[in-house]
């Protein structure tokens, strides 16, 4: 199957990222993670809501708590209160190079934010990917990667996807309920370099990975055995998240960058750095709360 992603939202982000949707709001919540922001847009009204940020770029990702979204930025996690526009610092798990930052995370059905960390340059593989406990005791799940990205996790949660962006792989994990801790870590995809990175990643109801490219131009859905079942293009090259929202959570809603493009792609996609939305037939997951 292939699909085309149509744009919701012509927003120019930088670096469009952490789509995050929340059923009770029936709105969107996305970062700008260059020009520090949180977004919140309602596809009723399409209506874009930004939040500008005094925090040190680049931005990580949202997750969500009981009352509240947890922000990773450079220096560590914030309570986020939109409506009052305000941050409060949480912690910091402290054990990080200076020269690192928070990337990408998950929240997953057990309890725990599962939360990487990446070289700012992503050339050094000094990045590491933390499991974050409800009592905030902080493991260091694996280590040694340039840009760590993702992560998703199987509908019953027992399996944990990790994109090693810079390796051009997506690992897969067995996750221990009880425990919390990860093991079998395995290949699940390899990219060859013509389809870009893997980036940002979600799962539907029925176990499919999507698999965001960057430089790739699109979304891909893999089966848990790793096969190619559905394709989706986009009018952007650097594509790097996506969530399933609406109603019936059957939308996919899709970010992109405008940064890091060459001239050529950049003539070619006046649309990048949007918000793109597509229908591509499965249903999502709303995503757990720590």
């Amino acid at each position: 199957m292939r699909l085309t992603a149509h744009c919701v939202l012509p927003a120019a982000a930088r670096l469009g990222e952490s789509a995050l949707w929340l059923a009770e709001e029936q709105r969107l919540y996305w970062l700008d993670l260059k020009a520090p922001a949180i977004h919140r847009f309602d596809p009723a009204t399409g209506t874009d809501e930004r939040w500008e940020l005094a925090l040190e770029i680049p931005l990580g990702c949202l997750l969500r708590r009981a009352d509240d979204l947890l922000l990773a930025g450079r220096r560590g996690l914030y309570a986020v209160d939109f409506a009052g526009r305000a941050l409060r610092f949480w912690f910091d798990p402290n054990d990080r190079p200076a020269d690192t930052a928070f990337n990408d995370g998950k929240t997953d059905r057990f309890g725990h934010i599962w939360l990487g960390s990446s070289h700012i340059e992503e050339r050094e593989p000094i990045g590491k990917f933390y499991r974050i406990d409800r009592d905030g005791a902080v493991t260091v799940a694996d280590q040694g990667f340039p840009c760590s990205n993702g992560p998703a996790l199987s509908p019953d949660g027992t399996v944990l996807y990790f994109a090693d962006t810079v390796g051009l792989q997506v690992l897969r994990y067995d996750l221990d309920p009880k425990t919390g801790r990860l093991s079998n870590r395995r290949l699940f995809l390899q990219f060859a370099p013509e389809q870009g990175q893997p980036d940002g990643m979600t799962v539907d109801e029925e176990g499919g990975l999507w698999v965001c490219h960057w430089g790739g131009w699109g979304v891909t859905r893999y089966t848990p055995e790793g096969q190619v079942s559905a394709r989706i293009d986009l009018p952007a090259p650097n594509v790097t998240s996506c969530a399933f929202g609406d109603e019936d959570l059957r939308t996919l809603y899709i970010t992109s960058a405008k940064d890091d493009m060459s001239s050529a792609d950049a003539a070619r996609a006046p649309l990048a750095g949007g918000l793109f939305a597509v229908r591509p037939g499965q249903c999502g997951l709303l995503e757990p709360i720590f």
